[in-house]
């Protein structure tokens, strides 16, 4: 059993507009104030990394210089980074959805596919660009991590109005993983010494795909790894199918206290995906020494081939296993606390704190809102949000309604500052201090857009 995560998150920003049908995909028990939705294409896109571009490139004042430039300051990266620093993104491409509400029950169905890639980099990976291999050393790449994953997800939910006070929600997710790769590294540690090198190794390589591996003779690192040949039908029949399948489940609620406050929770994504056909996976488990040499960090080539040497010694001494085993994949649990307070019928502002419990990869994000409906047919959201150890920034939501056709966007952490970068001798614009961005947008049709609450008309 492996336990890297797949998440799938909106800007939070959606969460206090209930104009947008898609708020039952944060909370299950945000009941739509239309009385019926279908929803059409929709997408969103998430970009999220411990560091920015002004971490890993430093700004001298005339340029920007990189990790192999003997200017660089190793120390303020490592500041940043730690033992290791991930990169996410993930896209979410809604296909269709529906829902309606029966008095005090509301119910949808929507499917979409998802994707989603995580990587990890060990800080000591870059250190041996500052230090080279110099004697006595030791360098811990066990926190090296990557994931890909895509995957269809058939989300069925329901939500009731208990009383005047309570709404509970529930969203029951059958998933089916398409495509998933995935590692799993116990221990990986190099330690050198003018006369010997001892490499220490011992992890699993896991993939779901429609791959080719020959492998090699007598426990050999495989020959080749490729993509099976396969006919466009063939392709269309793979990826339409339901296999590797999985489940995941979605609970909230909502409290009104009186007509001001509204208390709201959510947990999310509590499931998994079990890949049971074409599988592949590689174990290797071993040691190795060799003779060494003290290699410092500002000799290129040096370092180059010694790199180059150590890769060839693990692919031709340790023992690998190629192997057909299932394994199975973690969703990453969220967890939403919000407050929303009512100034009037028209504005609202809200707080909320977002908490996703990854692997060695704990976030926290809070958000203020400001949530404004002037008119039945537009409504608008501000939002600035701050992540603990990480970036901060303002975020915006928009929904207008033209005739029965909504549109809707939402952007979380959009990109304010901007400068011009020189860089290696080119010069170019870009947002130097950026490390997170989330951006949704589609279009629904709605039916019965007031719904049926006992709220002022707008």
């Amino acid at each position: 059993m492996l336990t890297f995560g797949v998440s799938a998150q909106s800007p939070m920003g959606l969460y206090y507009m209930e104009t947008i049908p898609q708020v039952s995909h944060l909370n299950p028990a945000m009941q739509p104030r239309a009385n019926g939705f279908f929803a059409l294409p929709g997408f969103n896109q998430i970009f999220q990394s411990d560091v920015a571009f002004s971490d890993v490139f430093q700004d001298l004042g005339n340029e920007w210089v990189s990790p192999l430039s003997k200017r660089y300051d190793f120390d303020q990266l490592y500041k940043v980074t730690g033992d290791a620093f991930n990169i996410n993104e993930q896209l979410d491409i809604s296909v269709l959805g529906f829902g309606f509400r029966s008095k005090r029950d509301y119910f949808s169905l929507s499917m979409s596919v998802k994707s989603a890639v995580n990587f990890a980099m060990p800080y000591d990976f870059i250190k041996i660009a500052d230090e080279g291999l110099p004697n006595g050393s030791k360098f811990d790449f066990s926190t090296l991590r990557t994931k890909a994953v895509t995957y269809k997800e058939i989300s069925i939910g329901y939500s009731r109005e208990w009383n005047d006070y309570l709404t509970l929600g529930i969203n029951v997710k059958p998933l089916f993983g398409m495509v998933g790769t995935i590692s799993d590294i116990n221990h990986f540690e190099l330690n050198t010494s003018r006369t010997i090198y001892e490499v220490y190794v011992d992890g699993q390589v896991s993939t779901s795909a429609p791959f080719d591996v020959e492998e090699g003779e007598d426990g050999d690192f495989p020959e080749s790894v490729d993509v099976k040949d396969l006919s466009d039908s063939e392709w269309s029949s793979y990826f339409s199918s339901f296999k590797n399948p999985g489940l995941a489940l979605d609970f909230g609620a909502v409290y009104n206290l009186n007509s001001k406050w509204e208390f709201s929770a959510a947990l999310n994504n509590l499931g998994f995906i079990k890949w049971n056909e074409d599988l592949n996976s590689l174990s290797f488990k071993g040691s190795y020494s060799f003779e060494g040499i003290e290699v410092d960090g500002s000799n290129v080539d040096d370092l180059d081939e010694a790199v180059e040497e150590i890769g060839d010694s693990l692919k031709s001494v340790i023992n690998y296993d190629v192997g057909h085993d299932e394994f199975s994949m973690n969703l990453v649990p969220g967890l939403y606390l919000g407050a929303n307070y009512y100034l009037n019928h028209a504005i609202s502002v809200g707080v909320l704190s977002r908490s996703q419990f990854q692997k060695d990869n704990f976030r926290q994000d809070f958000n203020l809102s400001a949530n404004i409906q002037p008119y039945s047919f537009v409504s608008l959201n501000l939002n600035y949000s701050v992540r603990v150890n990480g970036g901060n920034g303002l975020g915006a939501g928009l929904s207008m309604l033209f005739g029965s056709l909504q549109f809707y966007m939402l952007a979380d952490y959009m990109p304010l500052q901007y400068t011009s970068v020189n860089f290696e001798g080119d010069e170019f614009f870009m947002f130097p201090n950026q490390k997170e961005l989330s951006i949704q947008a589609g279009f629904n049709l709605i039916f019965g857009r007031h719904g049926h609450r006992n709220m002022p008309s707008l």
